[in-house]
């Protein structure tokens, strides 16, 4: 089909077809196709747009955590345009409207916090110091390019200035403590026994007629799994493989020693005197100007930085910054810093920030590695260069030979490549690579179960590509009542036992109501009681289930009971009589504890008044989704 495709390409009307599309496309551009004079805006927040482009990478962004999230047997295809559009959509409106927000407050974030922010991530740190290396290959395995990180980082820290301006103006009132402390501290006492879920399971008999009736009654709950038995064509770089020769990986060591000699880090420590709406430049310029005047009267760069610098949280180590490779601090920031050798210190340097005096207090070279400690690392890299062509020719043609073939054995002939079979799986007992969400949905898709066709080629990795093709199907079928009697009987024991519980919970409750005592009743039914008196919703001692079903009855009074018969998880039943609730009292509490309920209530009023802002914008803004 695709030969033919090629083929049919060539005619005249394919090239007339050709050329009508050549000729706008030379005199107009691609938009003469496409269409559009501009990125095209999918909503606009009070006159502010956010554009496909903007939530293209917002979805993929999404899309990329959402995966890494679900792990290895994650399935793209699940994640489509359609699911994530409207929730990226939106966190993307309340994204603008914060920073309009933080905009009309004159929230402003300086370069210097932002790079100062990154350089502290434990993330990006090693042993203890800001790794540069490490700092590119996390933000590029997650998607994110170092301007857009920044960027990102800049917005998450203006939102974070204005949300905690917002919640420091929530407050929590006295009455409020005293209210919570009255429900977080109140203690409740109370009689009780159980019904063992084994006791009365003893006094249940289940026949092999109601195990019938059962089975016939449930019998699409007992059916079997379907299951196909696959043939399948794998395809991994890794096959393609061929030996690497000496000369190769030595001249490849020759360049990676190159590459190490480059990679020249330089720890750095700063004075920042910022530029602000009450200093300007000629201002900023004087003040740095009279530090290098102490430094070159001997004072301590160190000392200076912690008591002048406006970058606060390096000037607490004396101005440090970490390490660079040249690509985390502003332009004119890394200019400077690679003209310095260690110790010396630079003329004052300008930046969005204001003005910086930069010292170079260490140099370090990448380290060398030996020819043994690299070789393996080496193969490795000129295999996969030297397979990549050949594995990816391999998938190409495996595409074009499996679209129109019946069953793998041509393609796998022609590829020169093996044809595996599996035995019966099913979507639960399936292992290994056909494990798979892609190859599962596939083996079961209508286009390949029923119709009979290959599957497409799916990649699972970049590195690694299947396609199936069903040989034979096992239909679900109804299993023999012999395989699912013992399951029916513990089913139907354990349902009858239950109810059995909750009828002689009845009887007691009855008993208790006509004035008989727990304890009497407890007695004739040959069951243990027990009594909890004080008891505070914390209490470990008592079944936690039990628990929070006490502390869920009604409150009682003035000397009165409640009774009541409570089903348990482990499918016992407690029959409770509750005698006693006191309230607790903010008092009753330590100063820890107030501290901590305290803070907890604070939390919650920031998020209601941080929630309540934001729908505050919301509603006022005028936006539109196109």
């Amino acid at each position: 089909m695709l030969q033919n495709i090629r083929n049919n390409s060539q005619g005249l009307v394919a090239k007339f077809i050709i050329g009508l599309i050549i000729i706008p496309f030379a005199l107009f551009g691609i938009d003469s196709l496409v269409g559009g004079g501009g990125p095209a805006n999918v909503a606009t927040v009070n006159g502010e747009d956010i554009t496909l482009m903007e939530l293209d990478q917002a979805m993929n962004l999404e899309r990329r955590r959402l995966l890494n999230r679900m792990g290895e047997n994650a399935d793209p295809s699940l994640l489509t345009d359609e699911l994530l559009r409207g929730p990226v959509l939106e966190r993307l409106i309340q994204q603008h409207l914060l920073m309009q927000a933080a905009s009309d407050e004159s929230v402003v974030v300086s370069a210097t916090a932002i790079d100062q922010a990154i350089v502290n991530m434990s993330q990006f740190q090693e042993n203890g110091q800001f790794s540069p290396q490490l700092y590119q290959n996390i933000l590029r395995s997650n998607g994110y390019t170092p301007s857009y990180f920044k960027q990102m980082m800049s917005d998450e820290m203006a939102s974070s200035q204005l949300n905690a301006g917002i919640a420091g103006s929530a407050f929590v009132t006295e009455a409020e403590l005293e209210q919570v402390a009255s429900i977080v501290g109140q203690q409740r006492s109370f009689r009780y026994f159980i019904l063992p879920k084994a006791k009365v399971a003893a006094q249940v008999q289940v026949t092999d007629a109601e195990v019938q009736a059962y089975y016939d009654a449930n019998i699409d709950s007992f059916q079997s799994e379907d299951q196909v038995k696959l043939e399948y064509i794998e395809l991994k770089q890794q096959d393609f493989f061929k030996p690497v020769s000496d000369e190769d990986l030595q001249r490849a060591y020759a360049e990676d020693i190159e590459s190490f000699n480059s990679q020249e880090e330089r720890r750095v420590s700063h004075i920042l005197i910022e530029l602000s709406d009450d200093r300007d430049e000629a201002e900023a310029r004087a003040i740095i100007e009279s530090l290098m005047k102490k430094l070159d009267n001997g004072d301590d760069f160190g000392a200076l930085a912690t008591e002048f610098s406006d970058d606060r949280g390096s000037a607490r180590n004396g101005g440090d910054l970490g390490y660079t490779q040249g690509d985390t601090f502003p332009e004119e920031f890394e200019t400077a810093l690679a003209e310095l050798d260690v110790d010396q210190v630079s003329a004052p340097v300008l930046t969005d920030a204001g003005f910086h005096l930069i010292k170079a207090t260490e140099i370090k070279q990448g380290d060398k590695p030996s020819f043994d400690d690299r070789k393996p690392i080496l193969a490795q890299r000129i295999q996969l260069a030297a397979a990549e062509a050949d594995f990816i020719k391999a998938v190409e043609n495996l595409r074009d030979l499996v679209f129109n073939s019946e069953g793998l054995s041509s393609p796998a002939k022609e590829l020169s490549v093996d044809v595996k079979q599996s035995a019966l799986i099913g979507r639960a007992s399936a292992t290994g690579t056909l494990a798979n969400t892609q190859v599962l949905a596939a083996a079961f898709s209508t286009d390949v179960l029923e119709d009979g066709n290959n599957s497409e080629v799916l990649e699972l990795a970049t590195d690694h590509f299947i396609v199936v093709n069903v040989l034979k199907h096992q239909p679900p079928a109804a299993k023999p009542l012999s395989d699912v009697k013992a399951g029916i009987v513990a089913q139907l024991s354990a349902t009858r036992s239950t109810e059995l519980a909750l009828k002689l919970a009845e009887d007691s409750l009855a008993a208790l109501s006509a004035g008989s005592a727990l304890e009497a009743v407890a007695k004739a039914g040959d069951y243990e009681w027990q009594v909890q008196q004080n008891i505070n919703r914390n209490n470990v001692a008592v079944d936690p289930g039990l628990l929070s079903a006490v502390f869920a009855m009604p409150a009682v009074s003035d000397g009165a009971v409640v009774n009541k018969a409570l089903s348990l998880s482990n499918g016992d039943v407690a029959v409770v009589q509750l005698e006693e609730v006191e309230d607790g009292s903010w008092k009753q509490f330590s100063i820890a504890e107030q501290r901590g309920l305290k803070s907890e209530l604070e939390r919650n009023s920031s998020a209601r008044s941080i929630s309540g802002f934001l729908n505050m914008l919301r509603e006022n803004a005028e936006i539109t989704i196109l």
